[in-house]
């Protein structure tokens, strides 16, 4: 579909920064559930926790997903670092990818004697936005969401001229870019969301989300227009009356943000969890 992103928003987790915790301690390990690629990060705990579902975006690979576990789990809440491409038993690339390999994340989420599975959120970025809100728009055990540089839709995967996800076997609705290869990135995503049809037929269900909604832009998105797709999901839940909380963060950053911004932006993402679960 288009050139692979570099590391950019990454960075957001690897800033030190300073905020009040109970600075729990954690034990990593690996997971052994089907064919899932995760880790997961358990905080000690005399009662049962509640845990975020974790992964990245366009890079691929356990790298997101273990740099929420490293900032989420010392705040007392459980993380699932998963993987759902570029590993070894997985797909190697972002190509009809099934959704029921998320939905498994959360069926071995329910077999933990220690977590609480009543209390799962899930956070994305970039590419991971649409896996993200796919998942909680299908499977209502998540009850919270948090997503950075968001769509607002689905797309076509990275190498194959077809959607990204699937689901029983069938493609998810996507878009695809429609400008040569040699266009700005920020153009191709742009001139596709114009297409009013093909955007209404892969508009995520929003409102079936069944909790509160953490939006965190760039407003000089340079790869997609993370901002408008973050206001048109604000309107859009507020037609539909959307019962939860929606919170919208903009910054004015890049696609990967700033290491100024860092700090600010996941605070944010860490007391959305640890005030919604």
């Amino acid at each position: 579909m288009h050139k692979s992103i570099p590391l950019l928003l990454i960075i957001i987790l690897f800033v030190s920064f300073s905020l009040k915790a109970e600075n729990h301690e954690y034990e990593v390990s690996k997971i052994e559930y089907k064919n899932l690629v995760a880790n997961l990060y358990l905080p000690k705990a005399e009662k049962k926790l509640p845990v975020v579902i974790a992964f990245g975006g366009f890079e691929g690979g356990l790298v997101a997903g273990n740099a929420n576990g490293e900032m989420i789990a010392p705040h007392g809440v459980a993380v699932l670092g998963l993987a759902y491409f570029k590993e070894k038993g997985i797909s190697q690339t972002l190509d009809q990818i099934p959704m029921e390999y998320f939905i498994d994340a959360i069926n071995y989420l329910e077999t933990h004697p220690l977590l609480d599975s009543s209390r799962i959120g899930v956070v994305g970025g970039s590419r991971g936005s649409e896996a993200a809100f796919l998942l909680a728009s299908m499977d209502s055990r998540i009850k919270s969401v948090v997503v950075t540089t968001p769509s607002k839709v689905a797309w076509y995967g990275l190498t194959v001229p077809k959607s990204a996800w699937t689901i029983e076997g069938q493609d998810i609705p996507a878009l695809g870019l429609e400008l040569d290869s040699n266009a700005k990135l920020i153009d191709r995503f742009t001139v596709a969301l114009e297409n009013e049809t093909n955007v209404k037929k892969s508009l995520f269900k929003f409102e079936n989300i069944n909790g509160p909604i953490l939006l965190i832009s760039a407003e000089i998105d340079q790869v997609w227009p993370s901002f408008q797709m973050s206001k048109d999901i604000e309107i859009y839940l507020k037609n539909k009356q959307f019962k939860h909380e929606v919170v919208h963060n903009s910054y004015k950053t890049g696609y990967g943000f700033s290491q100024e911004t860092a700090p600010e932006i996941k605070k944010s993402i860490i007391n959305h969890f640890v005030s919604t679960l």
